[in-house]
């Protein structure tokens, strides 16, 4: 499972492709990745959401451009670790002991403005 997303003007093509994820059982953990393109990824801020069928954009994470900073929403925190490496322009986000009300589409974006990272 995974998406990509394209975004850009003219030449300029920015991508993030997502990949990780699948059916897992109760209890389980799960690797995303959120791999970028076609800009300077170590710039920005990377956000991470999940979707369940039928429901509302869920924030989940927040890591500063440098690393340094991570927040969580509450339904994952103590749960969910991310992290970044720019050296490979990708970010990381596991989540242990699954629940149900895990299961959605996950989705990693990049913060390009200002305001919390929960409204965003």
């Amino acid at each position: 499972q995974g998406g990509q997303w394209v975004w850009g003007r003219g030449r300029v093509r920015c991508v993030l492709v997502e990949s990780g994820g699948g059916l897992r059982a109760p209890g389980d953990s799960v690797h995303l990745s959120c791999q970028g393109s076609g800009f300077t990824f170590g710039s920005y801020h990377v956000l991470w959401y999940r979707q369940a069928p039928g429901g509302s954009l869920e924030w989940m994470s927040y890591i500063n451009y440098q690393g340094r900073i991570t927040k969580y929403g509450k339904a994952v925190e103590g749960r969910a670790i991310v992290s970044r490496d720019n050296s490979q322009s990708k970010s990381s986000l596991s989540l242990s002991s699954l629940v149900p009300q895990d299961s959605a589409h996950y989705f990693c974006a990049v913060r390009t403005g200002t305001g919390n990272p929960a409204e965003l």
